[in-house]
């Protein structure tokens, strides 16, 4: 069974989608990663990332994958682990613009539906994965917060390396993000009809989302799914 979770920056989606994976045993696909993934080899072999059709040129034969290792996702290229130039801290500029490229978008689509199929049961997370990468997914849950508890969430991090950031600001900001994730001219962000929403503005944790997703898996398949991770899960978590 192939579960679509999409939703806000900050949300708490892409945690609560890997615990869920690991809950039931699915496949995680985390998406972005292959976007930043495609951004690393661009930025390894000097392709600017804004020249839509130089990137064009180049994804069509790229082969992108995602691997586990021990120490959590990683994303291949060709054979690569790209993984730690992808997930630096200032390759986020870089990944926009590789995600607003229509044939980059269209490439890895391909991908994380090959990736789907291929596991069976998995969990995928991103921004259009119930729109777009798997449609026709039984299951499909929008992650959403409150903007002012999403900003507050940022903040936590943001604020190790801009001691002056503030609420307001960092709240404008998630706003802003909200803004352009809905707008984008593809992949862009939004609520299918048939997707259940999770709000996670009152959550403990990423624990108490799991929770919620399970709650509605067994109402919907009608099997009883796990309530609490074993510790094998705890300490991968």
């Amino acid at each position: 069974m192939i579960i679509a979770i999409d939703g806000t920056v900050a949300s708490g989606k892409s945690t609560a989608a890997r615990r869920l994976a690991q809950r039931l045993d699915y496949l995680y696909i985390n998406t972005g990663l292959m976007y930043r993934g495609v951004a690393a080899y661009c930025r390894q072999h000097g392709i600017p990332t804004h020249d839509q059709r130089a990137v064009a040129m180049h994804v069509k034969f790229l082969a992108v994958d995602l691997r586990n290792e021990p120490d959590g996702q990683h994303v291949y290229v060709n054979d690569h682990d790209l993984t730690a130039t992808a997930t630096a801290p200032d390759i986020g500029a870089f990944v926009s613009d590789i995600a607003d490229n229509p044939t980059v978008r269209e490439v890895l689509v391909r991908a994380q539906q090959r990736l789907g199929r291929a596991a069976g049961n998995a969990v995928l997370e991103g921004r259009d994965i119930g729109s777009v990468v798997f449609p026709d997914a039984p299951v499909k849950f929008y992650v959403d917060a409150d903007v002012r508890e999403r900003a507050r969430r940022r903040l936590v991090d943001d604020i190790k390396k801009h001691p002056t950031l503030t609420l307001d600001e960092v709240e404008a900001a998630t706003r802003a993000r909200d803004e352009r994730d809905r707008a984008r001219p593809v992949g862009a962000l939004m609520r299918m009809p048939d997707a259940i929403l999770i709000d996670t503005t009152r959550n403990a944790g990423p624990d108490a989302t799991v929770d919620q997703m399970l709650a509605h898996l067994t109402s919907l398949t009608g099997q009883t799914c796990p309530t609490s991770p074993t510790k094998t899960q705890r300490d991968h978590a």
